[in-house]
């Protein structure tokens, strides 16, 4: 079992904990905030004793194999730097950092130092994920790819009233694209690669933040595009639509691939009762975190070096394209 130190708290955070916990591979040792009343409350929250208010000295703990990192996204790069450095294995959440750069550099400080970093991003992790991978031949030729996620932030309506919030912030990276629309990238190009051709089309805020927008991506026989929004909310929907078929995916966001279906085309059906054709293929997932969680420490414990260099490169392959769209 590895201990575990955490950076950040809130609702990611403590799903990220259960999860681990499931697994039964991590154990949540310690816990960082910048105040010592945050990270005593937190501490407590989930049963653990050792607390920290300086990195330094937290990362100088002997006892702390794996940082997981969920600051906000301007201090990815600082802290996991710092971790790496340390010589501790690291999750560093979703955005990963802004530039390639970046993202390059805290690869290779992990190799340098004999350890690991991955991003924890969920959805190429999951069994439907695979699923969906697996019955895409069935809608033949593919024509377009749609994803939706959007979620209207509890935080919109204090930006909205000019108070400031990291997840509206340049400063801090926020806004849709990194924080909401970076699951609809990995998703597509998780299938499908790097596209040939990006474009990002967003509503602008007033301090310059995208709080909503559209990525078009353009491959060679199809195009892809991905909606991301923290100004409004609509039904959670991914289609891949071919010749022969369309897989749907619904009931949660593209990051947690909850209901997959397959849907036959519509032939004929002029003048005749509609009919149902959709067939469910997807599986129940407890826990949509808990895959990644596996799967890094899998990595870990296995040394698999062929597994960590595909995580690797799909997040090298968004980074770029985040950075390319910001």
């Amino acid at each position: 079992m590895m201990n575990v130190a955490t950076i950040g708290s809130g609702v990611i955070v403590d799903r990220m904990i259960e999860a681990m916990r499931m697994d039964g591979r991590y154990n949540l040792y310690c816990v960082y905030s910048r105040t010592e009343e945050r990270a005593k409350e937190f501490a407590e929250k989930h049963g653990v004793c050792t607390y920290y208010t300086d990195m330094e000295e937290m990362l100088n703990d002997e006892n702390v194999d794996i940082v997981y990192v969920a600051s906000p996204n301007s201090l990815h790069y600082p802290q996991c730097k710092m971790a790496l450095e340390h010589k501790k294995h690291v999750l560093n959440e979703k955005p990963f950092t802004p530039t390639l750069k970046e993202c390059n550099d805290l690869f290779e400080i992990a190799q340098k130092n004999g350890v690991y970093i991955f991003e924890a991003i969920t959805n190429i992790h999951l069994p439907n994920y695979k699923i969906i991978k697996d019955n895409l031949l069935k809608c033949g030729e593919i024509k377009m790819v749609q994803c939706n996620f959007s979620q209207y932030s509890s935080k919109y309506q204090k930006y909205k009233d000019h108070i400031h919030t990291n997840a509206f912030d340049p400063a801090f990276n926020g806004g849709a694209l990194m924080d909401i629309n970076v699951y609809n990238l990995h998703f597509v190009t998780g299938i499908f690669g790097k596209p040939d051709d990006i474009h990002y089309f967003k509503n602008t805020g007033y301090n310059g933040i995208d709080t909503s927008g559209i990525v078009i991506m353009q491959y060679p026989d199809f195009i892809a595009t991905c909606t991301g929004a923290k100004d409004c909310s609509s039904p959670y929907t991914v289609y891949l639509q071919g010749d022969e078929g369309t897989l749907i995916v619904s009931g949660a966001s593209s990051g947690v691939c909850k209901d997959v279906y397959f849907d036959a085309p519509k032939k004929d059906q002029i003048g005749k009762k509609a009919v149902d054709t959709k067939e469910k293929i997807s599986i129940e997932q407890p826990d949509h975190m808990l895959y990644e969680c596996q799967d890094f420490m899998d990595v870990i414990l296995n040394k698999d070096e062929e597994a960590y260099q595909a995580y690797k490169e799909q997040t090298q392959m968004v980074v770029e394209l985040l950075e390319k769209l910001s």
